[in-house]
């Protein structure tokens, strides 16, 4: 729990409010946006990342003993999500495990391509973009393969268990410095924007 609530730091808003304060909207103009994206962001992470194991599991007709999309906010809980369904270890489980972290990567392309193509005056919706579609990304690849590096037992473990550790450690090592280029990338693109665009 203390290491998910340090790389929500690291990860998701550390990057945005430097995005911001790079950028040459005011405080004023993007203060209150902050909030609202991390809140969006919050609510919807582990829907998205548990309906992609869930298609998965659907996909190739997986039996489903038990779910949970998002944590149950209103009983106290801040934990996640989670499916439980008849995992063999075997190549469909592979495939199944690795879809949120595939979404991950389909996510950035979109995102990088959205960000850097579309000009967008807008701090909230910039912001919204960047979170959804980067950072979340971010966050999840590297919330996850840390776990599984520090001995929990999640998804990288299962992507272990049905090829091998060395692929699992690629696929971590891989899909998490894509995702943290990416970020500094567009971090460092958009230096005073959108004045600089008006040059």
């Amino acid at each position: 729990m203390i290491l998910s609530v340090l790389e929500i730091a690291l990860l998701i808003m550390l990057p945005l409010v430097l995005f911001y304060q790079r950028s040459s909207w005011t405080f004023k103009e993007y203060g209150s946006s902050i909030v609202i994206i991390y809140l969006i962001w919050y609510l919807t992470y582990a829907l998205f990342h548990e309906l992609s194991h869930m298609f998965g599991a659907w996909i190739f007709d997986k039996t489903i003993f038990e779910f949970q999309l998002i944590p149950k906010f209103w009983k106290g809980e801040l934990g996640t999500g989670y499916i439980n369904y008849d995992y063999k270890s075997d190549s469909k489980d592979f495939i199944i495990i690795l879809l949120p972290y595939a979404k991950d990567i389909i996510l950035l392309a979109v995102g990088y391509f959205v960000i850097i193509k579309m000009e967008m005056k807008k701090p909230f919706i910039l912001g919204l973009i960047l979170v959804l579609l980067i950072l979340s990304p971010l966050f999840d690849i590297g919330n996850n393969y840390s776990a599984y590096l520090l001995g929990s037992m999640n998804d990288f473990n299962a992507l272990g268990e049905s090829s091998s550790k060395l692929i699992s450690h690629l696929i971590g090592i891989s899909f998490f410095m894509t995702s943290a280029l990416i970020t500094l990338l567009i971090i460092k693109k958009f230096k005073d924007y959108p004045a600089q665009n008006n040059k």
